[in-house]
């Protein structure tokens, strides 16, 4: 029993600052769980990939929508920006957008280097740092981790560090806008 009467005090004293910080506007750093007003509960944009090499990309979210295109890429980064329970809007590389089925993305895993743009994989998280390998433009890497402006990929057999800016799949801000669909045609 007194085990019970010494959590008390501490679950009231944790309950009083999360008031006080409700109506005060400030929130204990524990408060970091949040939960989004989206189907997933997720933020919006995140990242993802294709799970398989036939993805069909429709106008709308239902298989009634038409088909505007099929990637033909498993495992290209595309960026969701919108969602339904079952369907996600995504953006892809070439700056498309598309309604996804939710079963066609998994956890974004890789990123890609952009169009036009080789990306040089370095030994370690520094532009003087010596270069493993080059990512040549359009080519697909395994994502292992980003921190400080640097992210860790593979591909090809190497493994190394790239400027995070210089990837496509690690923006933090929408890649592309949500069609408007009250815009006339």
């Amino acid at each position: 029993m007194r085990r019970v009467f010494q959590v008390l005090p501490a679950f009231a004293a944790a309950f009083w600052l999360v008031v006080a910080g409700l109506a005060t506007g400030v929130v204990p750093a524990h408060a970091e769980d949040t939960t989004y007003d989206t189907p997933t509960g997720l933020p919006l944009p995140r990242w993802a990939m294709l799970r398989k090499n036939e993805v069909y990309a429709r106008n709308g979210p239902s298989k009634d929508n038409r088909i505007v295109w099929t990637y033909r890429q498993a495992t290209l980064p595309v960026q969701i920006i919108s969602e339904t329970r079952d369907w996600r809007l995504v953006c892809d590389p070439d700056g498309g957008v598309a309604w996804v089925a939710r079963s066609m993305i998994q956890a974004q895993k890789t990123v890609m280097s952009p169009v036009g743009q080789k990306v040089a994989i370095r030994k370690s998280p520094s532009a003087d740092s010596d270069v493993r390998a080059t990512l040549r433009p359009r080519s697909l890497a395994s994502l292992d981790k980003c921190k400080k402006g640097w992210c860790r990929i593979s591909a090809d057999g190497q493994t190394g560090w790239a400027p995070e800016s210089e990837l496509w799949g690690t923006q933090t801000a929408a890649v592309c806008k949500r069609p408007d669909p009250f815009a006339p045609k």
